[in-house]
């Protein structure tokens, strides 16, 4: 048996990792992180000063592709309805990954508890298919923490939380791009990191043109197309809000 903390490189995962290393023998925890190759650079800071602050080394675990590669390889191109990247590269390898009466543990915050039941509603798909039991630890929800908690775990520590955090994103995935993101979000990118932006525009142009489908990661417009409309202020203050999205863990899909 082993304990298999899903780490996605943000805050609620990474107090999960301290709550198994407390609570089981560290020795059989796996501090498990899948990269998409899509990640910021800050990121991986984050995980080298936990990798410090746990004294245990982080498993990173990849495909080897990154999600452009994978809607070239599918033919499709992700978006927040059927996000293939998280399931490929993050699902699958996981579900694959684990081992029969694993503990898994899931970094599920404690207003989430929909989600969670979910989780484990797709892992006992994954169990009838694969016939690997595992045993689902959702920590968060299962202590109460509060997301109070969880910041001042960080600054007790002196633990520098990820610089998206900083930038009003609610989640350290693939650089602030990702596909299962909304407007709101795209926005505040485009306006805090705007090479981003331009990177995940330029795939999404070059993937509609190689398949020679109007695709895009929205359903009713394209990155550039927006991106004109932010540009122009055409924007209502509607899309200054946050808007909060899941951390992606490797949870949103399950083995077909």
């Amino acid at each position: 048996m082993r304990i298999i903390v899903a780490l996605s490189g943000g805050k609620a995962s990474a107090w999960c990792a301290d709550w198994a290393l407390k609570n089981f023998d560290r020795n059989k925890v796996i501090l498990y992180f899948n990269d998409t190759g899509w990640e910021h650079p800050d990121l991986y800071r984050f995980l080298k000063d936990l990798e410090r602050f746990f004294k245990k080394d982080i498993l990173h675990d990849s495909d080897g592709r990154t999600p452009e590669q994978v809607f070239y390889d599918k033919k499709f191109l992700a978006n927040s309805q059927r996000p293939i990247c998280s399931r490929i590269l993050k699902a699958e390898r996981l579900q694959k990954f684990y081992q029969h009466e694993d503990i898994l543990i899931f970094g599920i915050g404690a207003e989430e508890t929909k989600r969670a039941a979910r989780i484990t509603g797709r892992y006992q798909v994954v169990t009838a298919k694969t016939g690997k039991y595992p045993v689902l630890h959702f920590p968060i929800i299962e202590m109460g923490t509060s997301k109070r908690e969880i910041d001042l775990f960080f600054k007790k520590n002196k633990i520098k939380t990820p610089l998206l955090y900083d930038l009003k994103f609610t989640h350290n995935n693939c650089s602030g791009g990702c596909v299962r993101a909304g407007k709101k979000q795209w926005k505040r990118l485009y306006e805090t990191l705007p090479g981003i932006y331009l990177d995940r525009e330029r795939v999404e142009k070059e993937v509609s043109e190689h398949l020679g489908k109007d695709v895009h990661f929205f359903k009713d417009e394209t990155l550039e197309a927006f991106r004109k409309k932010i540009e122009a202020g055409d924007l209502s203050s509607y899309y200054d809000d946050e808007e909060p999205q899941d951390e992606c863990i490797g949870i949103c899909e399950y083995l077909s």
